[in-house]
């Protein structure tokens, strides 16, 4: 090519520009002692790019150099090649033009030097220093020292830039020395993957995870971090079951591996493992579905876990290890997946402060969507059920349109009076939303501090939250406390120490109290002050005289005051102290010694006081009602609880000690051909102390010294104190009560694991990689033989990075190729299980008044560890200069010795016990784009989508074939079957004689009964998941000049869920016509009246009668109520006609912030915030969540929906 038109085409290109896909070009390079001819030659074939120069140019260099340079932008790798060479360069669509620089004679030179440090303190070799509007460069060495010739007099910035690093802009004054500081930029943190033992690079990773900062999900108003997680970590899915506040969200990574253990992923914060503070576990399968324990149920509603202190404003980043090569260091913790959590560091730079405000206020509920009556509708459904002949239940005297006809009747009130008072409950209309709801206002502070000086960094923080929900009498105020710092005493020493701590105090409601759950069944015809009957209590039942009598009082009620007079309280403490001793040994060797200490504390009271109707119920009467004088009398002795109310507790302490040593070794070399070697060994020992105790004590008054009044003697001396002072009195029975006036369990459990591991990695020419993990753990939670004990985890992950290869095409649309594979075998313990003897200790015998043991778990010796082989396929693309990133994965894990319940003979003196013999598979596929449409000075526009679809199926469970109620409720774990399968009755239609529900078999026929033998599952049908199969989040962020607008959604699809039932079940499974308190659903307007109505509504009608179809079943021992009862209308809710699909898209929130800078102050960030603003879903689930699992098909489901928040927000950065 001619000298002439080689210069018009140079200047042609650089009239156009560099092109964009220059920066993101990266390239790794290692060469020593090479000519510039030799490097450009390697540059090119790294990069496939053509290259354009005058050879002359280049041969002329006579000098030469080495370059060392990994994932290295090519612009940088230039520009460093050509520093203090008469030669320059332009790139344009894969074109590297190399050109003799202007002759004019250039200006006067000086001398700039300087070192490179992070915010610790540490040099960092091999740091790119530009000078910006130019080509100069330089890197720094081995020392972090660096010199570079700058023109005088000119206004010139270095940039310098490192992995993991700001890039930091430095202007140039009149000294010629500096030393330049790279923070840590957490924005970067897809270049490095933390997984609490090491940092590893991305480039080196073969195990399968996801990683988000903690800005992309901070989320003003969410109420639980894993509201904040939602959606933003693939593989990850989460399922927020309430709105209370304190409530916590249920967490799975790639399905279900065990049954009876805890399914939730292990969270590790700086390297530590987080602990829950009570020794119990939540959420095992069958809890999460059918929990019969209510007042743990209540006290667990607001506890929160061990996420729950953690404030968001602390973290740097959140990584999510999914399969078994990311997670084999954990051991037999991680089966389930682990979440690291890394905190926010110091920096050593100038002190900065930041302070950040967030005020949130949430709306009062209404009843938008809810399918309930107004008060017009429910006088009118009573009226036609009076006139219908249906039996109300205990016509009440009090309230509704029934007690105004009672009256009327009854001759106590005129015709036109009763007209008068139907009018009346016809216009009240209460909106128990607005009488038990209001606007709501929570408060966020947080304030943090960084510095350091001379290798001394900290970072501080301090928080406080007060979080009010959109209900009276739930709320939660959170402090929060960090210190983190970090001394590097010399190069080869350095110490960084954690501490943290947090108190929370959540106020919740008492056992089956709750507000929206009220609204939403109470009849709207009474009035937010008004007391009415609910129950009837026996005081007593005795003989004066040889005369049998017995006295019975009505017990009132009203919500708002049971709230004044109910409350769960709940206090959580938790300090955490870790600290990392290291030493450099040599420049690839260091060896680090880890202590960690943790304490937590957790003070739970569910209290009732007199004034309650809880209590009321217990006493025999109203608070302060009238009695005879005789029955006043004899209160202290035959009422159950005289005086003061009840007081249900728990109070635990877990504290903690992990202690880990560890040597890691880090190596790199080669000149034309890199080799990376990686090595850590080391070994951990963990306790968990448990101590606690739980229990009931009676005659309870509430005050600034919460006090017992209960006497305590035993029933027979009160008995004979009657009789001594009340002649003629024989006491035959006080009120029947189930519960236990004082009853206590004390908790003393220690949990020991030792555990040696081990990793090595190897990587060749940045193109494969192979990396092995060991760990064997030991375990005190596991059987009698040694064997039993230890167990190993290993696993084993290979990866090829095919962009490096020489033969890969080099496309302008296809810029990065990856495939990873790993394969292993893990472990999962299940802690709440012991292969001992357990016993409890009851009180006394109500015979004999001496206590004694009761036998609770027969013995196993012979359990052992649940075993997971699992294995992961994944393929990670860059494409279209690196503006779209696809990651697909494909997995399959085995589970097996899955502990179980065993049905065995009831002469053990237990119908079950434990065994290993359970067995689960799962596959699963994992996808995440990540786009880059638009990206200029002014505009931005970002788009993050993930998709997780996952399938567990249970192969083995050993179990006798379910009741009834365990097939329908969505916990039969039957062979063949997910986890989370229900079954249902199959609907065929509604009766055209009396409208009621027929099932397929049993009514097929001629429309008669058939009695059918053989199984139950011949009478059902398999309605699906109740847990989604798929699920993920789509996030968008548009930027224009200093705005930012940011969506976040969510979704999960393929899972079904029951519709609350169109009315509910009695105790025994009997159809039950909602009393006058009651409200009932809209879904009763459009009911079967009247012959023929079967053609237009599956609905049906309300019949005087509910016809028990037990015996047409197999075997009347699979029934759902008492004496083998199978209700008709019972079976109605369990139909296939009130399964839905829970397939959903919720936005989680819409952010709009706005970013400025004023004088003395670095940056401040405003924004507005709406978190729930929407959620499209099956028009039939009306107001019901479909993240709640309502598979209980005779009661509404007990929860607090998510509200809309709206916040605003402001950040201050000194």
């Amino acid at each position: 090519m001619g000298a002439r038109k080689f210069i018009l085409l140079t200047i042609f290109v650089v009239l156009l520009g560099t092109s964009r896909e220059a920066w993101a070009q990266k390239i790794s390079i290692h060469m020593n002692n090479a000519t510039l001819e030799e490097v450009l030659k390697k540059i090119k074939k790294k990069t496939k790019y053509d290259m354009m120069y005058q050879m002359k140019d280049v041969k002329e260099i006579d000098s030469r150099q080495s370059v060392h340079f990994d994932e290295t932008e090519l612009q940088e790798v230039l520009a460093f090649c050509l520093q203090g060479l008469p030669l320059d360069f332009h790139i344009y669509n894969q074109t590297i033009i190399i050109t003799k620089k202007n002759t004019v004679p250039l200006p006067a030179m000086r001398t700039i030097k300087g070192v490179i440090r992070d915010e610790d303190g540490i040099i960092l070799p091999s740091a790119t220093i530009l000078v910006k509007g130019s080509s100069r460069g330089t890197i720094s060495d081995k020392n972090g020292q660096f010199s570079i010739r700058i023109p005088e007099g000119e206004n010139t910035i270095l940039i310098t830039s490192y992995v993991g690093k700001k890039t930091c802009y430095t202007p140039i004054t009149q000294d010629n020395s500096y030393t330049i500081t790279l923070l840590t930029d957490v924005s970067e943190v897809e270049d490095v993957i933390v997984n609490g033992y090491q940092v590893i690079a991305k480039n080196e990773m073969t195990g399968a995870t996801s990683t988000v900062n903690a800005k992309d999900i901070r989320t003003p108003g969410a109420t639980s971090l894993e509201a904040a997680f939602q959606g933003a970590l693939n593989g990850l899915e989460i399922m927020i079951p309430s709105g209370n506040i304190g409530s916590t969200g249920r967490m799975k990574v790639r399905g279900t591996s065990t049954i009876i253990g805890n399914p939730e992923p292990l969270i590790v914060v700086d390297g530590i493992i987080r602990e829950n503070i009570w020794p119990f576990d939540r959420n095992t399968l069958y809890d999460l579905l059918n929990e019969n324990d209510l007042s743990n149920s209540a006290r667990s509603s607001i506890m929160g876990n061990n996420l729950s202190g953690i404030n968001v404003d602390d973290i740097a980043s959140i990584t999510l290890l999914k399969d078994v090569s990311a997670t084999a260091i954990y051991g037999i913790r991680a089966s389930n997946g682990v979440i690291v959590i890394t905190t926010k560091q110091g920096h050593s730079t100038r002190p900065g402060v930041r302070f950040r405000s967030d005020i949130t206020f949430s709306p009062v509920p209404t009843y938008h969507n809810a399918k309930v009556m107004n008060s017009a509708q429910r006088v009118e459904l009573s009226k036609e059920m009076i006139e219908a002949g249906i039996p109300i239940p205990s016509f009440p005297e009090e309230i509704g349109y029934e007690a105004a006809y009672l009256k009327m009747i009854n001759k106590e009130i005129s015709y036109t009076k009763f007209n008068e008072e139907v009018t009346r409950l016809e216009k009240t209309n209460t909106d128990w939303f607005k009488a038990l709801g209001r606007t709501a206002i929570s408060q966020n502070y947080h304030v943090s501090f960084n510095s350091g000086k001379d290798g001394m960094a900290y970072y501080s923080s301090f928080g406080y939250r007060k979080e009010n929900s959109a209900y009276v009498g739930n709320d939660r105020e959170t402090f929060t406390g960090m210190l983190n710092f970090n001394y590097n005493s010399s190069p080869k020493f350095k110490i960084a120490v954690n501490l943290s701590g947090y108190h929370i105090i959540t106020s919740g409601y008492y056992t089956g109290i709750n507000p929206e759950q009220y609204a939403l069944t109470t009849s709207r015809t009474i009035t937010s002050d008004q007391f009415y009957t609910k129950g009837k209590a026996t005081l007593l039942s005795y003989q004066k005289n040889g005369t049998y009598q017995s006295v019975r009082n009505r017990v009132h009620f009203n919500m708002l005051h049971e709230l004044r007079h109910t409350g769960n309280d709940n206090k959580t403490s938790e300090v955490n102290l870790n600290a990392q001793f290291t030493w450099n040994l040599l420049p690839y060797l260091n060896i680090s010694v880890t202590p960690a200490y943790s304490q937590g504390t957790n003070d739970s009271q569910l209290w009732a006081d007199a004034q309650s109707w809880n209590v009321a119920q217990l006493r025999g009467c109203d608070y302060n009602a009238t009695l005879s004088e005789e029955i006043q009398n004899l209160m202290e002795y035959i009422s159950p609880l005289p005086t003061g109310g009840i007081l249900d507790y728990t109070r635990n302490t877990r504290r903690s000690l992990t202690v880990k040593g560890q040597i890691n070794f880090r190596k790199t070399w080669g000149e034309e051909t890199f080799h990376s070697v990686t090595a850590t060994l080391g070994v951990e020992t963990r306790k968990n102390k448990y101590d606690g105790k739980q229990g009931i004590e009676w005659g309870y008054v509430r005050g600034k010294r919460n006090t017992l009044l209960h006497d305590y003697r035993s029933p027979s001396d009160k008995f004979q104190q009657v009789q001594e002072q009340f002649p003629g009195i024989g006491l035959v029975e006080s009120s029947d009560i189930s519960q236990t006036e004082h009853d206590m369990t004390l908790v003393d459990r220690v949990e020991n694991t030792f555990s040696e591991y081990g990793t090595i990695g190897y990587t060749y020419d940045s193109r494969y990689t192979i990396c092995i993990n060991v760990r064997n753990d030991a375990s005190n939670r596991f059987g009698e033989h040694t064997n039993n004990r230890f167990y190993p985890v290993w696993s084993t992950g290979v990866r090829w990075d095919m962009h490096q290869e020489k033969w890969y095409p080099a496309k302008p649309w296809l810029n990065a190729s990856t495939l990873r594979v790993s394969y292993g075998k893990q472990g999962n313990v299940v802690a709440n299980v012991s292969p001992k003897t357990l016993v409890s200790h009851v009180p006394s015998d109500p015979i004999t008044n001496e206590s004694y043991l009761q036998l609770e778990q027969l013995p196993n010796p012979n359990l052992k560890w649940e075993k997971t082989l699992s294995w992961n396929v994944g393929i990670d693309l860059s494409l279209f200069q690196n503006n779209m990133e696809i990651s697909f994965d494909y997995y399959k894990k085995e589970t097996s010795d899955i502990v179980v319940e065993k049905e065995i003979p009831i002469e053990n003196g237990f119908r079950k016990m434990y065994i290993n013999s359970g067995a689960i598979d799962s596959e699963g596929y994992e996808l995440q784009v990540k786009l880059s449409p638009l990206s200029t000075r002014a505009w931005s526009w970002t788009v993050n989508f993930t998709a997780a679809y996952m399938k567990d199926i249970l192969k083995r469970s050993y179990t006798d074939e379910p009741a009834l109620e365990r097939f329908t409720n969505g916990n039969a774990a039957l062979d063949g079957f997910p986890v989370s399968g229900f079954w249902s009755i199959p609907f065929i239609g509604l009766s055209p004689k009396n409208g009621a529900p027929l099932f397929a078999v049993m009514d097929q026929v001629g429309g008669e009964m058939q009695k059918v033998s053989g199984s139950l599952l011949d009478y059902l049908v398999y309605s699906g998941d109740s847990e989604p199969r798929v699920s993920g989040g789509i996030s968008t962020t548009v930027r224009y000049k200093r705005f930012t607008l940011n969506a976040m959604f969510n979704y999960q699809l393929g899972h079904y869920k029951r519709l609350n039932p169109f009315i509910t079940s009695s105790n025994n499974g009997m159809l039950s016509i909602p009393g006058a308190d009651m409200n009932a659903s809209t879904e009763l307007l459009t009911r079967w009246q009247q012959p023929g109505d079967e053609t237009h509504t599956r609905i049906p009608a309300l019949s005087t009668r509910d016809e028990d179809v037990s015996q047409y079943l197999p075997d009347n021992s699979l029934s759902l109520g008492n004496y083998g009862a199978v209700y008709r209308y019972s079976l109605y809710n369990r139909s296939t006609e009130r399964v839905v699909s829970a397939s959903h898209l919720r936005c989680n929130r819409i952010s709009l912030n706005y970013q400025t800078r004023i004088s003395r102050i670095t940056e401040i960030n405003l924004g507005i915030t709406v978190t729930n603003p929407f959620i499209i879903k099956n028009r039939r689930l009306g107001d019901q969540d479909p993240e709640v699992m309502s598979m209980n098909a005779d009661s509404y489901t007990p929860t607090m929906k998510r509200q809309q928040n709206y916040s605003i927000s402001a950040e201050f950065i000194f």
